[in-house]
Parts: structure tokens; sequence; C-alpha cells
């Protein structure tokens, strides 16, 4: 099987039809390609970074000007399969040749362990987990023989995302369970083609000083595995820069003498061979020091910029700052999503994604969209970032002040109760997303309408409306849950005070002065004649 030549990419074309496509079909058909259309919304992003890292590779635009071109008219099929047909070499999945993202020699260099199939899987359950008869969601037992086109995806997904895999076993080059951010279009119409064309940096801007190098410096299946054993690190000054979307963390070989006839337990297809099992040994590529193009980074105490990864909690307009605009010194966006947004094509969203990891074992799938707020001019983008920062500071200021009222509410002083309010966090900032938006598009209005002197006023309006939100929604959810429970078990004087408390911090210095910069409330006659008594 050939990654190139054949079809093995599901799709979803925008007459509502599912197929199977190779990578040049991308572009043309009677129905264009709309979506990808995987068994698993994992293997839809890992896809994704497939395509975009192989148009990256071999198809890059010379310039901003064919990147527009390239846009507006996009390549024919036969455009691509005349490009892709020059690395088609390296994406055999199978063969006595280098094989696509496995080790080059068969027996590894040495005695390699014989695994499932099923741990390609990254939520596949842990040996611990299986030998404790913790595996309550993910079952053992449960992926058994798997299709080459689905093993294909998923060896690449390993590799993109690869977890702690235990003694010697690397993490991506982007740490275990990387979150993706995607420029993609606002109309979900749009053709596949637009939503990874858009995630192609200009060939210049990719490869900075180095060259563009030939295919053995792109595919590291192509020649012997760099191990970690010894502690050697590939990074980014002396590796190719097309490496960070084919990098091999794992060392891994598909095991084609081990398949049987039936059903892929994955996408359900009947198929004459089914994977069952893989040989896998330590210390695969560690890769350090590179900025991947599609994630964003944060700044560690010692100034260090790392890879963003999920949390707890999901995706949502709290890590919009970080995520979309940056925030100065400490939070980068992608490259790509700057780039994108630089562009001032029309509007656009974020797409989000990636696994919350613990270690070695998956939490949550995360997945989400996360909008552009487009600006009339690209110089006000720190005033949005500010303002945006701002909000989300107060926010989780506000978010913790309901949290510590309501355990106030609930428990005597003396009761250490402990639980998971994960779910009141939750509502919270459900229950304040919208707003939080529909704030900042006005001031990107107020931008575009006002002159800059007077966009001070502008921005005191939103703080002061956010405020009022954050007051209200916050008032709202301990109302709701504070007397939630039974009356013989409730505590009025104790209610009463948790409340009073919650004022106490909504309406404080620290969040209506130093978080949001508001100015101080003016004292009333009473308040003055009671502090002079």
């Amino acid at each position: 099987m050939n990654l190139i030549e054949d079809r093995w990419i599901p799709v979803r074309r925008a007459d509502g039809s599912t197929t199977r496509i190779r990578p040049a079909e991308i572009v043309g058909g009677a129905s264009p390609v709309v979506a990808l259309h995987a068994p698993r919304p994992d293997f839809n992003g890992a896809l994704a970074q497939f395509l975009i890292g192989l148009l990256q590779t071999v198809a890059a635009p010379e310039d901003e000007y064919d990147w527009n071109d390239r846009l507006e008219q996009p390549p024919t099929q036969e455009e691509l399969t005349s490009l892709f047909a020059s690395v088609a070499f390296a994406f055999n999945l199978d063969g006595d040749g280098p094989r696509f993202m496995q080790d080059l020699e068969p027996d590894m260099g040495g005695e390699p362990a014989k695994v499932p199939i099923a741990s390609l899987l990254i939520d596949s359950p842990t040996e611990a987990a299986i030998g404790k008869g913790t595996d309550l969601f993910q079952k053992r037992e449960t992926i058994q023989g798997v299709c080459r086109e689905c093993t294909a995806t998923a060896l690449f997904t390993l590799h993109t995302n690869a977890p702690s895999g235990g003694s010697g076993h690397r993490t991506s080059l982007r740490g275990g369970g990387p979150l993706t951010t995607l420029v993609v279009p606002q109309d979900q119409s749009a053709t596949l083609w637009s939503v990874l064309w858009w995630n192609v940096l200009e060939q210049p801007e990719f490869l900075g000083n180095a060259s563009v190098g030939v295919v053995t410096d792109w595919f590291p299946w192509l020649s012997k595995t760099r191990t970690s054993k010894n502690d050697e690190v590939v990074t980014a000054a002396d590796g190719h820069p097309a490496l960070v979307y084919w990098a091999m963390p794992r060392r891994i070989r598909m095991d084609f003498q081990a398949t049987r006839e039936g059903r892929c337990d994955l996408c359900g297809r009947a198929v004459s061979q089914l994977l069952e099992r893989y040989l896998t040994r330590p210390h695969g590529m560690n890769c350090t020091d590179w900025m991947h193009p599609l994630s964003p980074y944060y700044a560690d105490k010692q100034g260090v910029w790392l890879p963003t990864h999920p949390q707890d909690g999901g995706i949502g307009y709290r890590h919009w700052p970080d995520l979309v605009v940056g925030r100065q010194g400490t939070s980068r966006p992608a490259r790509v999503v700057e780039k994108g947004v630089n562009r001032q094509r029309g509007a656009q969203r974020i797409w989000s994604f990636g696994y919350d990891m613990d270690n070695m074992k998956a939490r949550c799938w995360y997945e989400a969209y996360l909008p552009w707020i487009e600006l009339p001019d690209p110089a006000h983008r720190p005033l949005l970032s500010g303002l945006a920062a701002n909000l989300v500071d107060a926010a989780m200021e506000a978010k913790d002040a309901l949290l510590f009222a309501l355990r106030k509410a609930w428990f005597s002083p003396h009761n250490k109760t402990r639980g998971d309010m994960e779910f009141l966090s939750m509502a919270y900032w459900a229950r304040t997303e919208a707003d939080f938006y529909n704030l900042l598009w006005q001031f990107a209005e107020a931008m575009s309408a006002r002159q800059q002197e007077s966009l001070e006023a502008a921005r005191i309006d939103i703080l002061q409306a956010w405020h009022g939100v954050l007051c209200r929604q916050s008032f709202g959810l301990f109302d709701q849950w504070a007397a939630s429970g039974m009356m013989e078990y409730e505590n009025p004087a104790r209610l009463a005070r948790a409340h009073h408390q919650l004022a106490g911090r909504l309406y404080g210095v620290k969040l209506r002065e130093t978080i949001l910069g508001l100015p101080p409330k003016e004292k009333t006659q009473s308040t003055k004649k009671r502090r002079s008594r």
C-alpha cells in the first residue's frame, strides 16, 4: 500500500457522500471534498496535519502572491499528482524497502517486542490499567484487527501525539498530547483544500535559513534510525524544518506476517488483511528545541518557549488570548494562526484540538472552534489582545471567588470534604462565553469607528460591562447551587456569610481596579460619614 498512490483517506463531499481518496484528490471531482471523515476525531486531526505537512514539504507556495493565487484557484489533480509523485517512494506502508514512519531495519537492531495493534491508539488502556482492572471506558481487547488504511492513520497519529510510553519510549516532537490550532474558513461548507491551504506557509518563511534539501532530509525513515539510547537529540539546528511534520519518536515496524481476514474494528469494513500486532523497541528519535508551526507556545519561568497542551475543562474563551492573539512575553499563537490572521482575508475560525494527557493516560480528547475577531488595522491587535487578557483574568478571579463561596456555603469551617467542582466551572464558562465575544466584537467595531484617543473610553465601557456580566452570572450560579440541597441540611447563617464574602470579592479592589483597571468607585455620602465617626 502506498499512501500517495492509493485511496485511503476517508472524506465527505459537498453532496453528502463519503468516500476514500488519495492525497492529490483533495481537489477536483464532480462534488468537491469538504471535510475529513475518519472513524475517530483524533484521526481527523492527524489526517489534516498529514496533508498540511505533505503540502508544506513538496508544494509550498513561493511567496504571498503564489499563496493567494492557489487559494483562489486551486491546483488540478494532475498538478498535485505530479508534485506528490516525487516523494511517493517514501510513502510505502509495507514492502521490503523503507516503510512510512517505520524503522528501516526489519529487526530494529535487536529483539523487538510484539505488541497488540490496539497499542497504536493513544486512548488504548495501558498495561497497568489492565492489570488493575481500571480499563472502564476503553475496554481491553475491543480493538484486535485493523485494516491497512486505519493502521496508516493510527501510526501517524501516534507519532504526532505520542505520550510517554515508559522507559525509552519517547514523546512526540511537541511532547505528549500537544494542542494543535489551525486556521479554517468561517464558512463550514468551504472545501478541504481551503482548510488545508490556510495552514501552509510560504516556502521562505517555513525554511528560514535552511535550504530546500533532499528527500532523505525530510523523512527520517529513509535512513537508519537516529536513536536516543545514548542521549542523542535532534535539534532544530541539525534537522531539516520539514522534520516537524515527520518526526519518529517511536521505533515501530508493522507486522504484516500476522494478518487475517475480517472486519476492521475501527472503520467496520470487511478486508482481506487485518493487522493484529506490530514490533517495537525503545529509544526512538528525541527531538528538542523545535517550534512547530501548528502549535501555540507559552514561556516557562526561565523564559523558554514550550508547546501548549490541553488541560482539564476543555478549550474555551478563557484560552482565546493565548491561542489566537498571544500575550506579550508569555504566550504565542501558532505560526499558521499568526500568519493567517495577518492575511486579512475575511472571517476565519481557529480549530483547536488535542489530547489531555496524564502522563501515559489519555484523560480526554478536546476539540473546539474559536472565532477570530477581524480588525480593520492589524496595528490594533495589541489593544485587542490586552483587553481580552483583562477580561479573561477577571473571569478567572470571579470564578475562583464563586467556587470559594460555594464551599463556604456548603461546608462548615472544620469540614475537610474535598471534591471535583469542575461541573461548576464549566457552567460558569458557558454562561459567560457569549458576552465575552460580544464585547470583543463591540471593541473591534469601536476601533474602526473611533479615533485613537477615544478608544480608552470605549475600553472602559467594555470593562464596566464585563464586570456587570461576571457579577450577575456569579450571583446567579451561587443562588442556584448554594441552596440546592435539602432544607434540613442548610445553614442560613452560613449561606448569608458566604454570599457576603462573594460580594466582597466581586466588588473588591482586586477585581475592579487591579485586574480590570477600572477607576475607583466614588464613595457615597453615607460611607464617608461612617468612616468619619
